[in-house]
C-alpha cells in the first residue's frame, strides 16, 4: 500500500454529466456536511473504482459505497438521492466490505430507470469525507465525464485542524436506545449526527452489539455499524460537553418508545416457533444416519463434539498500540508455526500450511484488522471482523479464492484467535480415547492438531467430499463421513457410535449384537488391509481378466514418491496449479521444468499425465488481472484463462516440451467445452516446437463440462485421450455448487444424468480408439468404481492412500457384474437409488461365503 498523505487524482466512478454540489437536491450534500466533491448525473448504471484502495462499507441497500484510498483518504459514492428507500431493489454489489479494489474495477450496478422512477433524483455525489487531514482542489468543470476521467485532486490539508475532540477530561455518560430511523444509519442521518456534535468538546461513540465502538464524528464508522430500524445502539460521550452531546446524538437517532420497541420485537421474533419446529429430533437408540463417504474405513467409538468457533464475549480494548502489538505477536506466532508445518509435515498438510501462510499475509485481511483496531476495537474482535468480511467477499464477489478458501479463512482465523488467547496453537483440545469427532464442519488445522492415537473417525453435518479436510483425512487414513445433516448435531455426546466410511452411515447407540458384528468387521478389515498393502504393487485385473489401470492424483514430487510406494502405476493427474498459486509472479519455463523434472524422475518410466494450469473462477491467481464475475464457476477459468493469457500458457507448454522422460508425456487441457480450444492449444504446441522432441507429446482433455461430453465424438478426433473429472462434471450437470454445504448430500457422481454423460464419453472414445480415464472423486469411491467399470472405463486415478483398497475390491469383481450394475444405475431416477443399490451390493459381497 502507498504511504499515507500522498496526493491523489480521483477518477470518475460514473459516466454522465458532472456538476457542482451546490445545486444538489439534498442539503446534506449541497451544504457539504459530509464532505466536498462533485455530483454526477449518470447515463450508465455502473459505479467503478475511482482509485486503488479498499472497500470500507457496502450497506445492505447497496445504494452507496464507502472507499478508502491507499493514501488514507475516505470517500462516499452515493447513487441518487433518497435511494436508500428502494431497500436494494435495482442495485447489485460486485464487491464486499473489506475487499481490495483497483482503479476502474466494477463496484456497483444499478437499474437507471428503476432508480430514476422511485428515488428523488439520480444525481450521485462523489465525496471526500470530512476528516481534517485532506482537502479537495481542482474540481472538474460542469460537463460530460466518462469513467476514469479526473474529477478533482485530493491533497494533505495544510494547517487544517481536525474536528474538535475532547481531551478525555470531564464526565462520561451513556444511554442505550432503539433506533427509530426508518432506514437505519445511512448517509443523511450520519451527516445530521456529525453536524450536531461538531462544535462540542466531547468524544462520542456509538456501539451495536459486540461490534467495536464507532466514532460518531466519522461517517464511515457510523455507516459501517450496519444499524437498521429497531436495532439497539449504545451511545457513550466523554468530555466537557458530554451531556449535551449525548442528548443531541440520541435525539438524532429518533429513539423508539417502549411500546413500539415491543411491537417491533414481536414481529421479528414471530419466526422463532417455525425455526424451532424444523429442528430434527434427537436420534433414537439404533438409529442409522446416512451420510456421504469422504474417507473409507470402519470405526467404533464414542461421540465427541467439536466446534470451529471461539467465543469473543466481554473483550475490552486496551490502547491502539497495545492491541496492534498483540495482533502482530499472534500473527508472528502462527506464521512461525505454519512455516514449521510446511517444512516438516510433508504431503497434504504441508500444502495446506503453505496456502494458509499466504492468506495470513493477505493485505486485505491485515489492513482491515488494523483499521478496526484504529477505531478502538480489541484485537480479537478486529481480527474476527476482518476474517468475516473476507469470507463475505469470497461468497458475494467474483474475485473468489480457491473453492475451499472459506474454510481456510476460518482456519487461520481460529489459529490467530487461539494465539491471542494465549493457547498452544500446536495442540488441539483434549479428546477422550476412542473418540469419533462430530461437528458441523471441521477445519484442517483442527484435524492436524487432534491426538490421532485417540481419534477413531470423523462425521460432519455439513462439509464436502472434496474439501481440504476430506483430502487430509484420506491422506491420514482416518474414516470420515460428510453431509450427514442437522440430525447428527443432536447426537448425545458420549454415545457409542459405529462409523462406516464405505457404506456412508453412522449408527447411534447400537444394541449388543449389532456392535459385536461391527467389531468383527473391524478386526477382519484390519487383516484385509494388510493383505491389500502386500498386494498393492500387483497389477489390477478383474476376476474375468479385464486389465484396470490404477494411477494417482498428485501435486508434487513428494506426492509422486508416496503414490509409487502405495502401488500407483503412474500419475493420472498432475495438478500443476500448486506451482502457480500463493506467489507474486508466475514461474518461468525454467522453474517449471525443474519442478516437472523432479516429479518425472520419481515416476521413472511410469505414465505421467500433466494437466495444464487449471486456474481462474474459483481458483484465481493473484498476478493475473481478472474482472469480477457474477458466477466464477461459469467464468474465465481453465483453458479459457490460458488462451486469454497466452504468455502464461506458452511458458508452461515450453517447459513441458523441453521435459525429456523415458515414457511418452501426456498433457491434458482442463475445462474444455469446444473443439476450437483444443486446436488452439495444439497449434501453440506446434509453434513452440513439439515436433522436435524425441518422443511426441500425447495431448488429451478433461471431460468436465456437459458440453464436452455431448460433443465427445468430435473432440475424440482432435485428441489422444480423455480423462473425466467427475467433481466438476457433477456440479455442472446437476447445477449444484460444489462449495454449497446444503447441497453436499445431493451432489453425487452416481446421479444417472452424470453416468449417462460418462457413457457417452466412453462410447466416443472407444469409437475413435482412444483411452478414457476417470480422475475425479468417483475413481476412488468404492461404490462408484464398479459402475464406472461397467460403463467401459479402464483407468482410474485417485489419492494414493486409496489405491491398495480399490485394487483389492476391483479384483473381486467380474466385468459382467459391473456391466449389470451400470445398466441398472442408468435406468434409475436418482443418485440416492443408485447408492442404495450399490450399498446392497457391497453388503452382499462382504457377506460370509461371498469373498
Amino acid at each position: 500500500m502507498n504511504e499515507e498523505n500522498q496526493d491523489l487524482t480521483v477518477g470518475s466512478p460514473l459516466s454522465g454529466w458532472c456538476a457542482s454540489l451546490d445545486d444538489s437536491p439534498d442539503p446534506v450534500f449541497s451544504g457539504r456536511v459530509l464532505g466536498d466533491g462533485v455530483s454526477i448525473d449518470p447515463v450508465v448504471g455502473e459505479v467503478r473504482a475511482p482509485f486503488d484502495g479498499e472497500v470500507l462499507t457496502v450497506p445492505e441497500s447497496r445504494h452507496a459505497i464507502n472507499l478508502r484510498a491507499d493514501n488514507g483518504a475516505e470517500f462516499l459514492i452515493h447513487v441518487g438521492i433518497d435511494s436508500v428507500g428502494l431497500a436494494g431493489e435495482g442495485f447489485e454489489a460486485a464487491v464486499a466490505s473489506g475487499e481490495r479494489v483497483r482503479r476502474g474495477q466494477l463496484l456497483l450496478k444499478f437499474d437507471l430507470e428503476k432508480v430514476l422512477r422511485r428515488a428523488a433524483s439520480l444525481r450521485t455525489p462523489v465525496l471526500l469525507l470530512q476528516s481534517g487531514a485532506f482537502e479537495v482542489a481542482g474540481h472538474r468543470s460542469e460537463g460530460p465525464v466518462d469513467f476514469g476521467e479526473a474529477l478533482f485532486e485530493v491533497s494533505p490539508a495544510a494547517g487544517q485542524e481536525a474536528a474538535v475532540e475532547a481531551s478525555g477530561d470531564g464526565p462520561e455518560v451513556a444511554q442505550t436506545v432503539a433506533v427509530g430511523l426508518e432506514h437505519g444509519i445511512h448517509a443523511r442521518p450520519a451527516a445530521a449526527l456529525i453536524e450536531a456534535i461538531k462544535p462540542l468538546e466531547a468524544s462520542v461513540f456509538c456501539q451495536q452489539g459486540e461490534l467495536p465502538p464507532a466514532n460518531a464524528r466519522s461517517a464511515v464508522a457510523l455507516m459501517s455499524l450496519g444499524v437498521n430500524y429497531g436495532d439497539q445502539v449504545t451511545v457513550t460521550a466523554r468530555g466537557q460537553d458530554a451531556g449535551k452531546a449525548l442528548g443531541l446524538v440520541v435525539e438524532a437517532l429518533k429513539p423508539l418508545d417502549e411500546s413500539v420497541q415491543q411491537e417491533h420485537f414481536l414481529k421479528t421474533a414471530a419466526v422463532e416457533p417455525v425455526i424451532q419446529a424444523e429442528l430434527p429430533e434427537a436420534p433414537v437408540d439404533g438409529a442409522v444416519i446416512r451420510a456421504q463417504p469422504a474417507s473409507p474405513g470402519l470405526a467404533r467409538g464414542t461421540g465427541f463434539r467439536l466446534d470451529a468457533e471461539v467465543a469473543l464475549l466481554d473483550i475490552k480494548a486496551g490502547s491502539v498500540e497495545a492491541e496492534q502489538a498483540a495482533l502482530t505477536g499472534a500473527l508472528e506466532q502462527v506464521r512461525n508455526h505454519l512455516q514449521q508445518l510446511a517444512e516438516t509435515d510433508g504431503g497434504t498438510g504441508a500444502e495446506i500450511a503453505a496456502a494458509h501462510l499466504a492468506l495470513l499475509d493477505d493485505p486485505m485481511i491485515a489492513d482491515h484488522a488494523a483499521y478496526r483496531i484504529g477505531q478502538g476495537g480489541a484485537a480479537p474482535l478486529a481480527w474476527q471482523d476482518a476474517i468475516d468480511r473476507a469470507v463475505e467477499t469470497l461468497k458475494r464477489a467474483g474475485d473468489a479464492r480457491m473453492l475451499e478458501r472459506e474454510d481456510d479463512l476460518r482456519d487461520i482465523g481460529l489459529r490467530v484467535q487461539r494465539a491471542l488467547a494465549g493457547e498452544d496453537i500446536g495442540h488441539g483440545p483434549e479428546i477422550p480415547d476412542g473418540s469419533i469427532v462430530l461437528a458441523d464442519n471441521l477445519l484442517p488445522s483442527q484435524l492436524l492438531e487432534l491426538d490421532r492415537d485417540r481419534l477413531r473417525g470423523i462425521c460432519l453435518a455439513a462439509g464436502g467430499a472434496t474439501s481440504h479436510v476430506a483430502i487430509l483425512a484420506i491422506s491420514l487414513e482416518i474414516p470420515m463421513l460428510v453431509a450427514a445433516g442437522p440430525q447428527l448435531l443432536r447426537v448425545e455426546i458420549g454415545s457409542e457410535l459405529l462409523l462406516d466410511g464405505e457404506l456412508g452411515e453412522i449408527t447411534v447407540r447400537p444394541d449388543g449384537p449389532v456392535a459385536e458384528r461391527f467389531e468383527q468387521r473391524i478386526v477382519e478389515d484390519k487383516k484385509l488391509r494388510q493383505v491389500e498393502q502386500d498386494q498393492s504393487h500387483a497389477e489390477c485385473r478383474t476376476r474375468d481378466g479385464a486389465r484396470i489401470h490404477i494411477l494417482a492424483n498428485i501435486g508434487s514430487a513428494q506426492d509422486a514418491l508416496a503414490a509409487v510406494k502405495a502401488g500407483a502405476e503412474g500419475a493420472g493427474l498432475l495438478r500443476t496449479e500448486f506451482a502457480f498459486m500463493d506467489r507474486n509472479r508466475a514461474p518461468d519455463s525454467a522453474e517449471q521444468l525443474a519442478i516437472y523434472s523432479r516429479i518425472s524422475d520419481v515416476l521413472e518410466s511410469r505414465p505421467m499425465v500433466v494437466r495444464t494450469l487449471d486456474a481462474g473462477g474459483d481458483k484465481p491467481v493473484s498476478y493475473i488481472e481478472q474482472q469480477a464475475e457474477e458466477n466464477p464457476a461459469l467464468g474465465v477459468r481453465g483453458i479459457r484463462l490460458g488462451l486469454e493469457n497466452e504468455a502464461l500458457l506458452e511458458a508452461q507448454l515450453r517447459a513441458l516440451i523441453e521435459l525429456e522422460r523415458p515414457a511418452p508425456l501426456q498433457v491434458m487441457i482442463p475445462m474444455v467445452s469446444s473443439v476450437h480450444e483444443v486446436r488452439a492449444v495444439r497449434q501453440m504446441m506446434n509453434r513452440l516446437g513439439q515436433d522436435d522432441r524425441n518422443t511426441p507429446i500425447r495431448l488429451g482433455i478433461m471431460i468436465e463440462t456437459p458440453a464436452a461430453a455431448l460433443i465427445a465424438d468430435r473432440l475424440a478426433q482432435e485428441v489422444d485421450f480423455f480423462s473425466i473429472g467427475t467433481n466438476d462434471l457433477t456440479q455442472y450437470t446437476l447445477c449444484m455448487d460444489r462449495g454449497e454445504p446444503r447441497l453436499a448430500n445431493r451432489l453425487d457422481a452416481l446421479h444417472p444424468a452424470v453416468l449417462e454423460l460418462v457413457r457417452l464419453t466412453v462410447q466416443a472414445g472407444d469409437a475413435a480408439g482412444i483411452p478414457v480415464a476417470v480422475c475425479g472423486g468417483a475413481a476412488g469411491d468404492l461404490m462408484a468404481a464398479p459402475v464406472l467399470l461397467g460403463l467401459g472405463v479402464r483407468e482410474l486415478s485417485m489419492p494414493g492412500s486409496l489405491i491398495a483398497r480399490q485394487k483389492a475390491r476391483l479384483r473381486m469383481l467380474s466385468m459382467e457384474t459391473c456391466e449389470s450394475l451400470a445398466g441398472r444405475a442408468l435406468a434409475m431416477s436418482s443418485a440416492r437409488e443408485v447408492r442404495s443399490m450399490m450399498r446392497e451390493f457391497v453388503l452382499a459381497q462382504s457377506a460370509p461365503g461371498n469373498g
